[in-house]
């Protein structure tokens, strides 16, 4: 009776008719200890993923997804996405085209960040807007976003080819972000260069390398990225206990502040 009530629920807000569509329910709750400076907090937090997609007789994808934040109820994402032959087209609340190709940034593989200030730096953003993703053409996938009456867009290009991704995006404001990732066996190796800022002004400028070594289920991360004289350096690792049961912890300094992090996850 409670997996009947939560799909019908789904199928309401997401305006889908349960004979066509496909309906997932997820989410993942955590908990986590930082210590930071003098001071250990313990905080919560989690999400549900409410998915439904379908397939229309002229081979489009429709996905629309509804994504809400425990921690005051928050939505996180709320998007439709059509996808065919022509490559996909996202419209709402979500991460923009730039923001879901950035992955070879080194930030990227920072677990937390905990401790860090002002060091990460990046051109994609969570807006409400439209992005389109081209399918990809010997390794080559060409993307762009944009917000209300152009007030913010951007536009990114993607090369892979076997273990080499290379990323190179700009937006409106006059920003570029380059980065390139190589993984070699369990060996992945990451390093990117950002500047953001609107032409005829001076540019914030950041700078970051990174590294991972995956042992079976553990993922072992360290990373340094750097803005002006702010430079941040961590080191962490990723257990995946069983599926569904995952323990992370990372350690950062800056300067001489240093913090430690550990989150317990439960994803279902």
């Amino acid at each position: 009776m409670r997996k009947v009530l939560l799909a019908t629920t789904a199928l309401v807000a997401l305006n889908v008719s349960a004979a066509s569509a496909e309906i997932s329910i997820s989410g993942t709750g955590t908990f986590e200890i930082e210590d930071a400076s003098s001071s250990t907090t313990y905080s919560s937090d989690g999400n549900i993923v409410i998915k439904g997609t379908t397939t229309t007789d002229s081979g489009l994808t429709l996905t629309a997804v509804q994504d809400t934040t425990f921690e005051g109820s928050t939505v996180a994402d709320s998007y439709i996405d059509i996808a065919g032959d022509f490559g996909s087209i996202r419209m709402g609340v979500t991460d923009n085209a730039l923001d879901r190709m950035d992955g070879a940034l080194p930030e990227n593989m920072d677990l937390e960040g905990t401790g860090d200030t002002s060091v990460a730096g990046a051109l994609g953003a969570d807006e409400t807007g439209i992005s389109f993703m081209s399918p990809s053409f010997n390794g080559i996938t060409v993307y762009g976003s944009t917000t209300a009456e152009g007030a913010s867009t951007g536009y990114g290009v993607n090369y892979k080819a076997g273990a080499m991704e290379v990323m190179v995006q700009a937006d409106s404001d006059d920003g570029t972000a380059v980065a390139g990732k190589f993984t070699a066996g369990a060996v992945t190796v990451q390093a990117g260069a950002i500047n953001v800022g609107k032409s005829g002004s001076s540019k914030t400028e950041y700078r970051q390398v990174g590294a991972s070594y995956t042992m079976g289920d553990i993922k072992f991360i360290a990373t340094s990225q750097k803005q002006g004289t702010n430079k941040y350096n961590n080191i962490g690792a990723k257990y995946t206990v069983a599926p569904g049961l995952t323990i992370a912890a990372e350690s950062g300094s800056q300067g001489s502040a240093n913090a430690t992090w550990v989150q317990v996850a439960v994803s279902f």
